[in-house]
């Protein structure tokens, strides 16, 4: 029985839309209903177990867990990591517009993330890993800023990274969240 996931899919357009200027920075703090809003509903919700989520769920519930097993997609991860649609964001074009959607968008990557609210309160979440199929699919995951460093450490596995191939690095973290 394979281990599935719902895991939500929001737009970066949608998100942009919310986006606040303060400071010359955007900023992102999102209400319920807005996050709701954003939430693709056409993009599929299900997603098959990896790794990312396997080493998120030992943060969340401890090292020794049993791989779940269960008939239904699991809710565990739904409002801990999340990806995000910047489809049609970070293509050619000097539009004005589309420079202010790409300067936006740019701010969601800052070390303060979003905020967003799944139904559980205000969370920051961060921009976290891509696998090659996501990167050319322009989807992005982000993670919960409370379980982003152990998350991070366990799929490193400890390792400190010093002069390495930077997209063999991206690649190998990035096939961890394989979507």
């Amino acid at each position: 029985m394979n281990t599935r996931y719902n895991i939500h899919m929001l737009s970066a357009r949608s998100l942009i839309s919310y986006a606040k200027e303060e400071n010359n920075q955007y900023t992102f703090h999102l209400s319920k209903p807005d996050t709701r809003k954003c939430i693709m509903r056409e993009a599929a919700d299900e997603q098959d177990d990896n790794a990312l989520f396997y080493q998120t769920m030992c943060v969340l519930h401890g090292s020794n867990i049993e791989p779940p097993q269960s008939e239904t997609a699991l809710c565990d991860l739904q409002d801990v990591i999340l990806y995000v649609d910047f489809n049609g964001i970070f293509d050619r074009g000097n539009s004005p517009k589309m420079m202010e959607r790409q300067k936006k968008a740019e701010a969601m990557f800052r070390p303060e993330g979003v905020t967003l609210d799944f139904g559980n309160g205000a969370q920051r979440y961060l921009a976290f890993e891509r696998s090659g199929s996501m990167s050319r699919q322009a989807k992005l995951s982000f993670i919960r800023a409370d379980v982003h460093d152990e998350v991070r450490r366990r799929i490193m596995m400890d390792m400190v990274v010093g002069d390495c191939q930077l997209s063999k690095l991206y690649a190998y973290k990035g096939n961890c969240s394989e979507k």
